[in-house]
């Protein structure tokens, strides 16, 4: 077995690491925005005997949950330089092993390479060359049983022990980190992407929401001003989320060592508490193993709370449960969607586009926008399960977005406007809103936003209305539980503190939560997600951390008998005022208007 994204050379192809918790592993993406990719990806591979071998291929084809057409993500394998006459990627819409032909090897060195067709988003996560008829399974236990026959069982590797282990390197766990380590944790922060921030950085690209400096404890938020960039605006070029900025104030924090591109897929318990971590790193996906007396789960899908037991939800609550007006009358598993972010550009050269019309997304006159950059309501994936069809919900935001400028190029009553506009950036990467909640001590409640409900247990400040997306009418009636589209219904609140006791889950005592997955409702949710807000509970957390570390007591300690200690370092803050303050755009929820230029 030989793993896509341990060729020696990747070539064009894109590490897409996203799914590993779904699907097993880290895998090549052919990303080339409807153009092929001009380098393939090459590897040498030791045949041990002479003779015949089956050529077998773990993909899948990614359209054919909308389309009965010819999908265009297909490659082929090259064998010596010698195209298999499998294409691949064009038959089942789950991961499975497709068959190649057979293969006459002499014993020794041989190059295998993957060759893109289309540039729309092929892709390969492993190649067997085996001399038996046996056909490998497909469910995900069939898969890692064969990788770690094939491939052996890999001892982590031990990257020793820290006062404070954070899962996920967004907005949220940046701000948790830098504050932990300035305030003398040794910290782990891990993050399963190569590049930090999250939402914030260039792989998503949306920009920062939520006002930070705000009563009862004006100094939080300075840390996030340290990291976050200087402009507004989502669907940008990449130099826009100065993805550098974060890195760097990350990198200088002595007491932080930073684990990029590795994702968590074990844990190690003792006595209800986690201890370890286990990660596997995307590329060459070794694992490695960092233990720790606190955690904290930044990684939005509350992924770690689920592995170490803890409660968790996702959906909307009953009416009746919390009493919310905004509720529905009976519990679903709605959530707000994700926004596959893209945009184009009008140059001076005439360009094509392939015509999507036998595999793509219907769209006429009515039900296309013509747009030249997505927006916050480009929304999908609003009725699926946001973490078990995760990857299913990214590749119909990207397929809606090709079907889109493929239909302006080609087929829309106004194309002579669209001549010279080329299709520039599409991400691969899900730009979430909502998938699950850690439960906490206390749940915070619409009711506690709108009329406000004050705890004494008050930390940093929401200032974003409730802000709760739904699909919009229009697009809804077109494609009924396959919208695109969506509305956002705004409900006022006055500037409110959120307890500390939505910060750390009731069930793992060694463990916090920051950022879209804290102890909140699904209405609430709609305040409390926005970006600087997630910053400055993760400030919040990395505080609790810090005191947890110093007195050597647990997050729940904190809100019984330590909170006194905290309020003193929320008065203080952790970051810098000695650099330039850029942080004023944003601040006010105007979700409602939908326009592509914000």
């Amino acid at each position: 077995m030989v793993l896509a994204t341990t060729f020696d050379d990747r070539g064009d192809w894109t590490v897409e690491q996203q799914f590993v918790l779904q699907m097993g592993s880290s895998y090549l993406l052919a990303h080339g925005i409807g153009t092929p990719l001009a380098k393939d990806a090459v590897t040498t591979v030791e045949i041990p005997a002479d003779g015949t071998y089956n050529l077998w291929v773990r993909t899948k084809n990614w359209t054919k949950y909308w389309s009965d057409g010819p999908t265009p993500g297909i490659f082929q394998v090259l064998v010596d330089g010698v195209a298999d006459r499998t294409v691949f990627g064009t038959d089942k819409v789950d991961w499975y092993w497709q068959r190649g032909g057979r293969l006459s090897l002499k014993k020794g060195s041989h190059t295998l390479a993957l060759h893109d067709l289309t540039g729309f988003d092929g892709r390969c996560d492993a190649i067997i060359l085996t001399q038996t008829d046996c056909v490998p399974g497909d469910t995900l236990a069939d898969y890692r049983t064969a990788r770690e026959t094939l491939l052996g069982a890999e001892t982590p590797v031990d990257k020793g022990s820290y006062d404070f282990v954070i899962v996920g390197g967004g907005i949220s766990g940046i701000c948790a980190a830098l504050a932990a380590a300035r305030l003398g944790c040794s910290v782990a922060l891990i993050q399963d992407r190569y590049v930090l921030g999250g939402n914030n950085s260039s792989e998503v690209r949306v920009g920062l929401g939520g006002q930070i400096n705000v009563d009862p404890y004006p100094s939080l938020g300075y840390l996030l001003n340290e990291i976050g960039p200087d402009r507004i605006g989502n669907a940008r070029g990449a130099h826009h989320y100065q993805d550098d900025k974060k890195l760097r104030v990350v990198q200088a924090e002595k007491n932080i060592s930073l684990f990029l591109g590795y994702t968590v897929t074990e844990i190690e318990q003792e006595e209800g508490m986690i201890r370890s971590v286990i990660a596997v790193e995307a590329t060459k996906q070794n694992r490695i193993k960092i233990s720790g007396r606190l955690f904290s789960d930044c990684t939005g899908d509350a992924h770690l709370a689920v592995m170490a037991g803890a409660e968790c939800r996702m959906g909307r609550e009953a009416r009746s449960e919390y009493g919310e007006s905004l509720a529905p009358e009976k519990a679903d598993g709605y959530t707000m969607g994700v926004s596959i972010e893209w945009y184009c550009e009008d140059w001076n050269t005439p360009c094509t586009f392939p015509d999507s019309l036998d595999w793509g997304l219907k769209l006429d006159e009515y039900t296309v926008e013509p747009v030249h950059r997505a927006n916050w309501y480009w929304e999908v994936g609003m009725s699926d399960d946001q973490v078990a069809d995760a990857e299913k919900i990214r590749d119909y935001g990207m397929y809606v977005a090709y079907s889109t400028f493929s239909y302006c190029k080609n087929r829309y009553s106004k194309k002579e406007d669209w001549t010279c506009t080329h299709l520039v950036w599409v991400s691969h990467v899900s730009g979430k809103r909502e998938s699950r909640r850690i439960m906490g001590d206390l749940v915070l409640r619409e009711q506690d936003l709108t009329r406000p409900i004050h705890y004494e247990d008050e930390t940093c400040t929401t200032t974003w209305r409730i802000d709760q997306h739904y699909p919009m009418a229009k697009n809804s009636e077109r494609y009924p539980g396959a919208e695109w589209l969506s509305e956002g219904v705004l409900t006022p609140i006055d500037f409110y503190a959120l307890p500390y006791r939505c910060f750390y889950s009731k069930d793992v005592s060694n463990l916090f939560m920051a950022g879209r997955n804290i102890s909140v409702t699904h209405i609430a949710l709609g305040s409390t997600r926005v970006m600087r807000t997630c910053g400055m509970i993760g400030e919040v957390v990395g505080m609790a951390a810090s005191i947890c570390t110093k007195r050597n007591v647990l997050p729940r300690d904190i809100y019984t008998t330590y909170f006194a200690d905290l309020q003193a370092l929320m008065r203080k803050g952790t970051g810098r005022t000695d650099v330039p303050y850029t942080q004023f755009y944003h601040q006010v929820d105007r979700t409602g208007h939908q326009a592509e230029d914000r």
